[in-house]
């Protein structure tokens, strides 16, 4: 829901642009066409900044209560835009940061935030496969891309499917278990349109299937300045 306080021009303006690139029936293709374009990513970067955007701030903080070893957590940072979730992480103790964008040059800036391991730019549609190979990961972390013509619900599948499943032993008499996560923190506007509802559905489908476990929702109050957000956290289950 909206923030009930008074709302500068300014920062509804600053809002309208960003919203821009999520308007419905724009699709990827054109999507990625305007992130492509360097001078307005640099403008993308100054609104957000304008409007106190916070979803990276939840999910890093997040994401760093949830695993210990963080120095050695290889952690996919999905739709990474201008890497300010990145250097969230790296801030917190993580070292093996991949930033995935579909937009180069988004990944440019990123790479001059010195917070990444390695890029990889690749367009996520309907039937994409990520290039990466199965149980790559131990988080996958997402912050602002769960919108329309940035990430299909259809994705999903396939973050479950390059995150490590949970893994469990005994030792010394002692169950041992590690569970993986994916974080993604988003609008709550979102959930009111079509796309959201899809995002939703297919979501449900894979707890259904036990493909993984809604370990929480949490709110986040001041994602922005305009909007409030959620971040939801999802476990990887054991295959």
């Amino acid at each position: 829901m909206d923030k009930k306080v008074p709302r500068r021009p300014e920062e509804v303006e600053a809002d309208n642009y960003i919203y821009g690139f999520q308007m419905p029936g724009n699709g990827t293709k054109q999507c990625i066409e305007e992130y492509g374009d360097g001078e307005k990513v640099k403008v993308y970067e100054e609104l957000s900044l304008r409007l106190n955007y916070s979803g990276p701030l939840y999910c890093a903080d997040l994401l760093s209560g949830l695993i210990q070893d963080r120095s050695k957590a290889l952690v996919l940072d999905v739709g990474a835009a201008t890497g300010w979730l990145g250097e969230e992480l790296h801030k917190r103790g993580f070292r093996k940061i991949v930033a995935h964008d579909g937009a180069q040059a988004m990944l440019d800036i990123c790479r001059e935030k010195n917070v990444y391991s390695s890029f990889i730019c690749s367009i996520v549609d309907e039937g994409y496969k990520f290039p990466e190979k199965t149980d790559t990961y131990d988080a996958v972390t997402i912050s602002g891309a769960v919108c329309e013509n940035h990430l299909p619900p259809s994705c999903q599948i396939e973050l479950i499917r390059i995150t490590k499943p949970g893994v469990g032993f005994n030792s010394h008499y002692i169950k041992v278990y590690f569970p993986r996560f994916i974080i993604h923190a988003y609008r709550t506007t979102v959930l009111n349109l079509d796309y959201g509802r899809a995002w939703e559905n297919e979501a449900k489908r894979l707890v259904s299937e036990m493909k993984w476990t809604l370990y929480g929702r949490l709110m986040a109050p001041g994602y922005s300045k305009i909007v409030e957000g959620y971040v939801d956290i999802y476990k990887v289950n054991q295959r």
